[in-house]
């Protein structure tokens, strides 16, 4: 889809990604994690959390908007203290790669010793890095590894756990299964979820939330029926894809000079390409 050069230009804010917005069910699962990070460190069984959520539903964004809040920026050296590390969980779902960027999380560049089990070196660095929370992103990945690969790996999250470390996991509703058919992870790990919006007051909120980030000369109401309903009809219900036209017609307003989003430009935007090509995708 193409859309015109000078397209935020005026408003440089409307280039590349939006700010994160908090909703209701965010600050949920924020304030869930930083109590788990500092209530369960050093547990025996410390309390554990799985985000689930439809792919789209703004699990990446929420996590790293986390690690912005609680982690100071690592120097180049890895020499500084975080409580907290987030690594994203390889496509294959292999153990060693996922050992490997926990090690490097913690100690960039740290050599992996061929002579000691693998588990064994994640403990030693994550205790004397003095992680106290462990999140993976998109661990849903996990299951690509086969079954003996996809035990290989629970029993480095068990390991983790039982340093008195509190993992979360962030995963589409894939995961759920498999975390059930394990007796031990399930009683650790707490399911929270993240919403496929549909008409209410937290979507309201999140819609007028997205509009004061958006920094628009003149209001566009995106928390009105007329809105929410034309998002609803285009199955503009998960986070991702909602960002995504919502700024697509910010954007085009902008170029244009207009103060405001309207449902005309929503329409155009859609039109232009980007549902031809959202549809293709799902296809």
């Amino acid at each position: 889809m193409n859309l015109p050069e000078d397209i935020g230009r005026a408003h440089p804010h409307l280039e590349g990604d939006l700010p994160f917005v908090l909703s209701s069910h965010s600050v949920r699962i924020l304030k869930a994690l930083s109590q788990l990070r500092v209530g369960e460190y050093r547990r025996s069984r410390p309390v554990c959390l799985h985000i689930a959520a439809a792919a789209g539903s703004g699990k990446s964004r929420l996590l790293n908007h986390y690690m912005s809040q609680v982690s100071a920026v690592r120097e180049a050296t890895g020499s500084r203290y975080r409580e907290a590390i987030l690594i994203e969980a390889p496509y294959d779902g292999n153990c060693m790669k996922m050992c490997r960027s926990i090690i490097n999380a913690c100690l960039p560049g740290f050599p992996i010793r061929k002579t000691q089990n693998i588990h064994e070196q994640v403990a030693d660095v994550l205790q004397a890095s003095g992680v106290k929370q462990l999140l993976i992103d998109e661990a849903g990945h996990i299951l690509n590894a086969g079954k003996s690969g996809q035990q290989y790996t629970l029993a480095l999250i068990k390991s983790i756990c039982n340093l008195g470390i509190t993992v979360c996991i962030a995963t589409t509703r894939n995961m759920v299964n498999a975390l059930a058919a394990d007796e031990q992870l399930a009683s650790r790990f707490k399911r929270v979820e993240l919403p496929v919006w549909s008409e209410s007051n937290e979507f309201r909120q999140f819609l007028a939330g997205i509009e004061v980030e958006l920094k628009l000369p003149e209001r566009s109401h995106l928390d009105s029926k007329t809105m929410i309903r034309w998002l609803a009809a285009h199955d503009c219900c998960v986070t991702f894809r909602l960002l995504e036209v919502v700024l697509g017609a910010a954007r085009l307003a902008n170029s244009r000079g207009e103060g405001h989003i309207s449902v005309e430009l929503l329409d155009e935007f859609w039109k232009s390409g980007f549902g031809v090509e959202e549809r293709s995708h799902e296809d």
